[in-house]
């Protein structure tokens, strides 16, 4: 029998080989046939797992596999290369090539974990477990077992829950943890008896028996092995009946019950053999050797002794190899470790390096950002200085244009009528204040001027600074009636004797009641407090004892405020408020400049409260005497030096004008010179300069003159009068004149109104500006007189012209008219009306009122000014007009067409038709 048994052992292995090649031909026929990329992966994928299951050394296994990884990465299939590369990596892991095992386990997992593909991970967790228990470390490998148990019971794998708590029991019995090992196994006990594994569950008592046998529990031990065989048996588990057979005989070895043991242990060898497991017919020939040389069968003890050598070298051959792979793979382990390092050190240097270089760039960064915020800011100052001194020059060119134009106008006016006629008083009082206001201006300039070079000195007299105040504060009481404020003013009632510059105070007093009055609305108020108080502020100056007193002025009013962004600046050279409806109204933005600087020269100072909406308050602190200033910074004067009272009465009357200029009640600014005139055209004068409007209204005699000193006045006057004309000045409060022209040409009621616009400012974007919002014509400050009549007589003339030219064409037919201008739309709109109630006789001037949406007399003017006929006239116009078409197309007999353009009475029709036409119906359809 010794002599056959390697036959039988070849005979075995080649039968295994042939049903390996049969399952392998297969699947090899079924991948050769497959369609789709993908399944063509799963094939291979499930050859490598059959070669895993039946012969792990074949290369083929491993073939399929990388081939399978390799088309998963071609077609993007990341599950693929996941589940490949865990084939590969189990296959050769049972081949003992760890570090490649590792290699393609870790690709798997990083795989996996991109994924996030639970099951996935679990099973290269347990794989990874699988083989640090193969290499002894079970406390790793315990640790992975536990992540893969994890991750099942996530994903709710029964199966492979009990199966990764027998590996843990597994591990734990290799640490001596018994009682903790035993807990595993049961709860995978119970999982597999739950879901009906009893193949597993075979396998789960025989591994409790071997518990109990390590822990010498004969008894338990027995128990468990005969569940094992006895349920083997049942379900036909070969692999587990010959285990089963075995366990038992060595338990009855053990306990020297020899013939029981050799029952048992001869069933195992014969299962052992039918299986074709080579380690366990060796362990049992072992077994049997002893058993039979006890009981003195020297034959059979020789022939399983025989058996047990063959087996036992085969199987050295195979653990030397696994050794050397073994450490083959702990070396390459080793060297992957230091390349590993080497990569690690080189990265930190790398990481380093970077940080720095980071650094590096982020500083560099920061300087050039910074240089650039600072050139940015640079460049953004030097452009907001241009913007301001274009401004400022437009400005001033502005305020210097209009009293031009009332100073050079007057003396054309002289030069041309010769000395003939001399001028009146009040055209000459004109121009001296107008002269004045310029001389106010330059003064204003030269003083600035004076101190950016530092030659400007404060000249002290010493006086009674109450009385001088006084003076000053009340010379506004005039304004203030003219515009309707209530002004208030608070000021000591005892005399104060001390050194102080009258000039440069009144120039400060002025220039903030001048605002304050500005921008206060009718019936508002105005309010100057003035206090005096010793030099160290504690107690008010007693009367008649004025040691270095201290001046404090607060000026406050009920206006429209500063926003709060322009506080800061409100003190700022040439600075203005902008978007706000009365800018032109501010001026050349140097007056609280000037106040600013006058009261840093004197060692004050000014501060400003403000609410929009409800108004402002400035106060200044200024200190008098002679003691806390240099004496280079002042000149002293006798008081008999102080100018006369002409200076005085200059001021008075800049102040009048100023009033004037400011005038906004709507009431106070409509004036109508004609004396009866009704037939002469209606010229309206827009603008806040008194004055202008005086000037160019004593030269429009010809015509019937309405006033208004603003925009939005002037745009009412326009909706109520309908004027044949508008002159209108493009800077004024409330509503400029491009706001102005623009809601003239955009409303139906007034498109028609031809407009002039005067400015000052000259500039071809200016004017461009002015004449795209729909003004007829621009002229320029100063102005000849002569040059805006001729203007106006010929806008007049042309508008005269275009009313004709719409009385003779714009009847019927106005589509066939090129140019679509608001006029024209108006009237076509009209026309659509009438002709859409052309058959009804009860259509008359107020059902067109109604349909148009103006007033009867917004309708007449409108109808009049555009066509020169009433409405009622010009309805029936486009009736004729029709009548006279169908009687060309012949729609019918004289009657039906009568009826048909709307008139009730053929005798009225008839009498109409001849007026229009020169002939009756009859006679038209005879010569038509």
């Amino acid at each position: 029998m010794k002599n056959h048994i390697p036959v039988i052992i070849l005979f075995l292995i080649c039968s295994n080989t042939i049903l390996c090649q049969s399952i392998k031909d297969s699947l090899v026929h079924e991948l050769e046939n497959a369609i789709e990329d993908t399944t063509k992966i799963r094939l291979m994928c499930e050859i490598s797992v059959d070669f895993i299951r039946y012969n792990p050394a074949d290369i083929a296994a491993i073939e399929y596999a990388k081939k399978s990884i390799e088309l998963s990465e071609k077609i993007g299939f990341y599950s693929g290369v996941a589940r490949s590369c865990y084939n590969l990596g189990v296959i050769y892991q049972n081949n003992d090539n760890y570090s490649k095992s590792l290699e393609y386990l870790t690709k798997s997992r990083d795989i996996y974990e991109n994924l996030k593909d639970k099951k996935g991970l679990a099973k290269v967790n347990n794989a990874f477990g699988k083989h640090w228990y193969t290499v002894e470390k079970y406390e790793e490998a315990l640790k992975y077992f536990e992540e893969s148990n994890l991750l099942f019971r996530e994903v709710g794998d029964l199966t492979n829950i009990g199966a990764t708590y027998l590996n843990m029991g597994a591990a734990l019995d290799m640490i001596k943890e018994y009682d903790l090992a035993l807990e595993y196994i049961f709860n995978a006990l119970n999982i597999f008896d739950s879901i009906g594994e009893k193949r597993i569950i075979c396998s789960s008592y025989l591994n409790i028996g071997e518990h109990y046998e390590l822990r010498g529990e004969w008894e338990i031990a027995e128990k468990y092995y005969m569940d094992g065989l006895k349920l083997s048996k049942e379900i036909d588990a070969r692999p587990r009946i010959a285990d089963s057979f075995y366990h038992l005989g060595r338990y009855y070895y053990k306990k020297g019950d020899l013939v029981n043991a050799k029952i048992y242990l001869d069933s195992a060898y014969n299962k052992a053999n039918e299986l074709e497991s080579l380690l366990r017919r060796m362990e049992v020939a072992e077994y049997l050797e002893h058993i039979n040389k006890t009981q003195g069968n020297i034959k059979e003890a020789l022939m399983y002794a025989e058996i047990y050598n063959i087996i036992n070298d085969s199987l050295n051959k195979i653990e030397i190899s696994s050794q050397l792979a073994k450490l083959e793979w702990e070396r390459d382990l080793e060297r992957e470790r230091q390349l590993q390092d080497k990569i690690l050190q080189r990265q930190k240097l790398m990481r380093n390096f970077s940080i720095i270089a980071v650094f590096l760039v982020i500083i560099i960064l920061v300087i050039l950002y910074r240089n650039f915020r600072i050139k940015k800011k640079t460049n953004q100052l030097l452009s907001e200085i241009d913007e301001l001194k274009s401004r400022m020059f437009s400005n001033i060119s502005h305020e210097f244009r209009t009293p031009l134009t009332l100073i050079l106008g007057p003396l054309d006016e002289m030069i041309e009528e010769g000395e003939s006629k001399r001028p009146s008083t009040k055209t000459l009082k004109m121009m001296r204040r107008n002269a004045s206001r310029l001389l106010a201006l330059v003064n204003q300039m030269l003083d600035l001027s004076k101190m950016d070079a530092g030659k400007l000195k404060l000249v002290l007299v010493e006086n009674d600074i109450v009385q001088a105040l006084r003076a000053m504060i009340l010379s506004f009481s005039s304004l203030a009636e003219q515009k309707h404020i209530h002004f208030e003013h608070e000021m000591p009632d005892y005399p104060c004797i001390t050194w102080f510059d009258p000039d440069k105070l009144e120039k400060i007093v002025n220039n903030l009641l001048s605002n304050a009055f500005k921008f206060t609305p009718e019936n508002g108020i105005v309010k100057v407090v003035v206090k005096l108080f010793s030099e160290t502020r504690t107690t008010l100056v007693p009367p008649f004892s004025c040691e270095n007193p201290v001046l404090e002025l607060s000026v406050e009013d009920t206006g429209k405020g500063i926003p709060k962004e322009h506080l800061e600046k409100v003190f700022d050279r040439f600075h203005q408020v902008e978007g706000t409806s009365e800018i032109e109204q501010i001026g050349t933005g140097i007056g609280l400049a000037l106040t600013k600087e006058l009261l840093n020269l004197m060692h004050g100072n000014v501060t400003v409260e403000s609410t929009p909406g409800k108004g402002s308050k400035f106060k200044i602190i200024l200190p008098l005497g002679k003691n806390h200033l240099k004496e280079k910074e002042f000149i002293l004067i006798e008081t008999e030096q102080i100018p006369d009272k002409r200076k005085t009465k200059i001021q008075e009357e800049l102040q009048t004008v100023t009033a004037e200029e400011i005038i906004s009640n709507p009431d106070e600014q409509l004036y109508l010179y004609a004396d009866g005139k009704e037939d002469l055209p209606l010229i309206l004068i827009v603008d806040d300069h008194p004055d202008i409007r005086t000037h160019v209204r004593q030269k429009l005699k010809k015509f019937r003159v309405l006033e208004a000193a603003d925009g939005k006045a002037g745009l009412d006057i326009s909706i109520e009068y309908l004027p044949d004309l508008i002159v209108t000045d493009l800077m004024m409060p409330n509503m400029d004149g491009v706001e102005f022209c623009k809601k003239l040409k955009t409303d139906e009621r007034t498109s028609h109104i031809p407009v002039i616009m005067l400015t000052a400012k000259a500039s071809v974007e200016n004017r461009i500006e002015g004449l795209e919002t729909g003004a007829d014509d621009y002229i320029t400050k100063p102005f000849n007189m002569k040059e805006l009549l001729t203007r106006i007589n010929n806008l007049i003339g042309q508008r005269q012209k275009l009313r004709e030219r719409f009385s003779r064409e714009v009847t019927l037919q106005p589509k066939d008219i090129a140019i679509t201008s608001a006029d024209e739309k108006f009237l076509n709109r009209t026309i659509d009306i009438i002709e859409k109630n052309m058959g009804d006789g009860e259509f008359d001037v107020a059902s067109l009122r109604e349909e148009v949406g103006l007033s009867h007399m917004q309708l007449f003017r409108k109808l009049k000014a555009l066509t020169d006929q009433a409405p009622g006239d010009f309805i029936r116009t486009i009736r004729l007009k029709r009548a006279a078409q169908l009687m060309q197309q012949k729609f019918g007999n004289i009657a039906e067409i009568t009826y048909e353009v709307g008139f009730n009475n053929l005798s009225y029709f008839a009498k109409c038709f001849r007026e229009m036409f020169g002939m009756s119906p009859s006679e038209y359809i005879k010569n038509n």
